[in-house]
């Protein structure tokens, strides 16, 4: 029998992924009316332009931390509490000292990636550990020095 905790945390993440879902389905269809918008203007200045040749753009998605400041700033954190925490009580700490609030134009499941991401980079380097799981959270701390 499954562990109740367990289908839990899968419900209420595949109720966040769905959510997200929706979110970018309605964004894109928001961008494609403008799209469509903005090409019907250019054939109004100009019938014969062939929209074909234009190249889209590599978009940069917003980033959350400059170079190496994630990984000063869970450091840092990590040293303060000197105690294990888990991976969202970490990007909790992390969005206040950085005043960030979470919006449409700021998710916290964005964060929490860039967060989990500069915590795996500093688990390869040696740095961090993780020392256990609490449900699917990870429970971090900093590597003890042998």
């Amino acid at each position: 029998m499954a562990e109740s905790h367990v289908i839990s945390a899968l419900v209420s993440k595949r109720s966040e992924l769905l959510g997200e879902i929706q979110h970018y389905e309605a964004l894109i269809k928001e961008y494609k009316l403008n799209l469509s918008t903005i090409d019907k203007t250019i054939h109004i200045f100009d019938d014969s332009y062939d929209l074909r040749t234009i190249k889209s753009k590599r978009v940069v998605k917003d980033r959350y931390f400059k170079n190496g400041e994630a990984t000063v700033l869970i450091l840092d954190t990590l040293r303060k509490l000197n105690r294990p925490i888990k991976t969202d009580e970490l990007s909790e700490i992390l969005a206040s000292e950085k005043g960030i609030v979470f919006d449409k134009d700021h998710s916290k499941a964005g964060f929490q990636k860039a967060v989990v991401s500069s915590l795996s980079r500093t688990v390869d380097s040696g740095l961090v550990e993780r020392v256990g799981r609490d449900g699917i959270t990870v429970i971090w701390q900093i590597k003890a020095i042998a």
